[in-house]
């Protein structure tokens, strides 16, 4: 696996578990099944640029953030935390369908 998808899949599994997600929750924001959600974070294969963009949305992280590897990891190895922004407001969400940003928002607000 390259770096790049050994980092994105590391990532993206980090990053679902510091914000309190399932892979059913992210996979649905998706418009996925669990299984190939599943193969984003096991690196089998790399999600599109749409699917991207509403994952570091979902997070609450950059692009960048999310599939650049910096020397300040976003998630820490010791800490089940991590920046997520905590809004349930679903217009502070971003460019996803009104349905995603609802499923979001209220994701956010029960994972408290």
């Amino acid at each position: 696996m390259s770096d790049y998808k050994n980092f994105l899949s590391e990532n993206l599994r980090k990053l679902r578990l510091a914000c309190g997600y399932t892979q059913d929750d992210v996979a649905t924001v998706l418009g996925l099944s669990r299984p190939a959600y599943t193969y984003y974070e096991t690196g089998k294969t790399c999600p599109d640029l749409e699917a991207i963009t509403k994952l570091a949305k979902m997070f609450g992280v950059t692009l960048d953030q999310l599939i650049i590897q910096e020397e300040q990891p976003l998630v820490e190895h010791t800490s089940d935390r991590v920046r997520c922004r905590p809004s349930t407001d679903p217009q502070t969400i971003g460019e996803l369908t009104n349905e995603e940003k609802q499923l979001i928002a209220w994701l956010r607000s029960v994972k408290k």
